[in-house]
């Protein structure tokens, strides 16, 4: 138990090795398949030790009453019921009650050679302790606070900070040691705490505390003094100590260089629907065949005045059975907010794992998609990489993809999609028009490869890759194939990024919006950083950070992105790639210039 020195330092810390007379709250540390615990700090040899069955912690109750000083109250007209506090068991039953609600015995505890236990967590619910397991080290915490005489004690607010002096900009360290004399929960609300501050001054920082009764501390305050001389500016603090996912304030983005990378268009056929966005009233909306391989994207919202739902139907070509494999297939609905619908999908999409088959015989069609109801103003995103596998030594043929509006009223109860007469529907309903505002069609080369050196950013430099914007990035052609006309995918939706960054060692990775609204993700070496963790990113001056590949143990020479531009969003966006400036010399080596990342 070499974690115990710690847990037994820690309760001395609270004030709790003392008599248990002198104290309103108990303590107990209670290591797994030992006959010792710690009550207060002070060892207790018990006659039962406490044990882990089935990923659950369980005390013995004869000996947890005594450790406590309870008494274990029989239940009056039982022959063998047992109370304490909150908890009563009855084994011969084999029922329990916990504060009034009768549980099956096997939820609250179970007999093991002869001794009763019950879960260290249902005890605690009883008692109205807190209880605690720490799988590291196999120990079970117990904090019992009982109402103390007059009322419980204030809580205690206390921090202190590494230093009283600081730079501009340079990361002022803060270590919180507040307690409550009973052992209740503590809530903490500072003022005036900033992570570095970037004007000179005399600034308080005030901490208070508040328990799980509602006492609030007495405010606690430090005083600190910000000297009017450079540690580092606002920008060269985020890109060096905040998390990943944060943002920070850049008004230079749109000057800094656009880049050229290297760049290879691969081919991958990309099924896109997304015009009539808003469908109303049944119909196809659109229809095209993929070979080998490829991907479907489709965004639509129902434009009806009664549910809807969006289907895509599979039907294959040719005379063989064939089997279309979904490879990876992410899809929201049942939402009238676009930048979920994008994000939510995408992500789904993106960490699919587990392929779906879909066997198809010789010119068979099947459904490969339903949505659910979408009441009017609702909307459904769905991707999906699909591979068609012919039987061996056989090349694939075409397999036809459908997307349909369905009004639900035309579905009936339980339709069968295959069936001559469903299909028949489909086939009668109308091939809707696109709208102006939106695209549809088909583009053969969806897979687009990048390469970018980044060995020419200069320390304090940065510079920008944009995606999305039709000139430094030039949208995908393709042609419609149910108006036969050619199209440009403005945006470059559904398109794959694959992006080599080298000479990255040293760098930092930002996501700035340009177009409006976006909330999508981006893959760092396999790795999903949502863009923006919740809600959307719209300033273009508050770039989010997606990774930093400064110093450590993970420090890379060359990183692998991935990115694909999320539906409902509004591109072009830009990545902006920064080489911070080195530390003030004097203090390159100061234990700041080591903190961890921020959250």
């Amino acid at each position: 138990m070499r974690g115990l020195p710690f847990l037994l330092g820690l309760l001395l810390f609270w004030g709790v090795a003392l008599g248990q007379s002198q104290l309103a709250a108990r303590q107990v540390v209670w290591p797994v398949e030992s006959n010792r615990a710690f009550l207060n700090g002070v060892a207790v040899e018990l006659a039962a030790p406490a044990r882990l069955v089935e990923g659950r912690a369980l005390l013995p109750l004869r000996e947890t009453a005594r450790l406590l000083g309870m008494g274990l109250e029989p239940v009056p007209g039982t022959p063998d019921g047992l109370r304490l506090g909150g908890l009563e068991v009855y084994p011969g039953l084999r029922l329990a009650r916990l504060n009034g609600q009768q549980l099956p015995l096997k939820e609250v505890g179970c007999a093991l050679n002869g001794t009763l236990y019950v879960a260290a967590r249902a005890l605690g619910g009883g008692l109205g302790a807190q209880v605690s397991y720490d799988p590291a080290q196999r120990v079970v915490l117990m904090r019992l606070a009982p109402a103390v005489p007059g009322g419980s004690r204030l809580p205690v607010a206390r921090f202190t900070t590494d230093k009283l002096e600081y730079r501009l900009g340079e990361p002022v360290l803060i270590s919180e040691f507040s307690y409550d004399p009973d052992g209740l929960p503590l809530a903490l609300k500072w003022t005036g705490r900033e992570e570095a501050y970037f004007a000179p001054g005399v600034y308080t920082i005030g901490l208070t505390a508040t328990n799980a009764l509602g006492q609030v501390s007495e405010p606690y305050t430090v005083q600190i003094r910000v000297l009017d001389r450079p540690y580092l500016s606002p920008k060269d603090y985020a890109l060096r100590y905040l998390g990943v996912g944060r943002t920070f304030p850049d008004g230079q983005i749109l000057s800094y260089p656009a880049a050229t990378p290297e760049r290879r268009d691969e081919p991958y056929t990309l099924i896109f629907s997304d015009s009539p966005e808003k469908a109303p009233s049944s119909g196809l909306l659109y229809e095209d065949s993929v070979q080998g391989a490829g991907r479907l994207l489709l965004y639509h919202v129902n434009g009806t005045p009664g549910p809807a739902r969006v289907l895509v139907l599979a039907s294959s070509l040719s005379g063989e059975p064939q089997t279309l494999r979904v490879q990876r297939l992410g899809s929201v609905a049942n939402t009238r907010i676009e930048s979920v619908l994008g994000q939510v999908s995408l992500l789904e999409f993106l960490a699919s794992r587990v392929p779906q088959s879909l066997a198809l015989e010789p010119r068979q069609a099947l459904p490969l998609y339903l949505s659910p109801p979408l009441a009017p103003g609702e909307g459904v995103s769905l991707k999906a990489d699909l591979e068609i596998v012919a039987p061996l030594g056989r090349a694939p043929e075409p397999v036809l993809l459908s997307v349909y509006l369905l009004e639900e009223r035309l579905m009936g109860s339980a339709p069968d999609f295959a069936s001559p007469d469903f299909l028949g529907l489909l086939r009668s309903l109308p091939a809707l028009e696109p709208d102006n505002n939106h695209v549809r069609g088909t583009f053969p080369s969806a897979l687009r490869r990048l390469r970018l050196d980044l060995g020419g950013l200069e320390p304090g430099g940065a510079m920008r890759l944009v995606i999305g914007d039709g000139r430094l990035d030039p949208s995908a052609e393709g042609f419609d194939a149910m108006s036969r006309v050619a199209v440009r995918l403005a945006g470059n939706y559904g398109v794959t990024y694959r992006i080599t960054l080298d000479n990255a060692a040293g760098t930092v990775g930002a996501f700035s919006p340009r177009g409006g609204p976006y909330s999508g993700v981006i893959a760092v070496g396999g790795r999903y950083v949502q863009l923006p963790q919740s809600g959307v990113l719209l300033r273009n001056d508050l770039p989010l950070i997606f990774y930093r590949n400064l110093d450590g143990p993970g420090l890379s020479q060359t990183l692998e992105l991935e990115f694909v531009p999320a539906s409902g969003s509004f591109l072009p966006v830009n990545l902006v790639f920064y080489r911070p400036g080195a530390l003030p010399e004097e203090l390159a080596s100061s234990p700041a210039a080591r903190l961890p990342r921020r959250p």
